[in-house]
């Protein structure tokens, strides 16, 4: 099963990927030269990589073009929820937090619901 992780564990990293990530929801739909949703429709996987995203299903950490990259985005009355690929719960590892007791569907539970109002 290949996913997306962080590049490292530092915070400071992850700091810069949050703002990163600020940029670009600020700037949704608006072009120019200064726009992080410009750069991040210009080359997704590109922007993705810059910003400390890796995909664990290459050697290198980047996203191949065989796999489809689809943005969503939220508005005040406007929430998506992911449905997970059924492939991808076939053989899942426990999680490793704690929190969850070693229950994958618990984790599943949580996660699919996290952000929708």
């Amino acid at each position: 099963m290949s996913f997306f992780k962080l590049k490292s564990a530092s915070l400071a990293d992850h700091e810069k990927t949050g703002q990163a990530i600020m940029r670009v929801s600020k700037s949704v739909f608006q072009g120019g030269p200064k726009s992080e949703w410009a750069k991040f429709e210009k080359d997704t996987r590109k922007w993705l990589y810059d910003n400390g995203y890796r995909y664990t299903g290459t050697r290198n950490g980047k996203i191949p073009e065989s796999v489809q990259i689809v943005p969503v985005y939220d508005t005040e009355n406007r929430m998506h929820v992911r449905i997970p690929w059924s492939g991808d719960l076939e053989k899942v590892p426990p999680p490793a937090d704690d929190t969850y007791n070693g229950s994958f569907p618990a984790f599943l539970a949580r996660y699919f619901m996290r952000k929708c109002r």
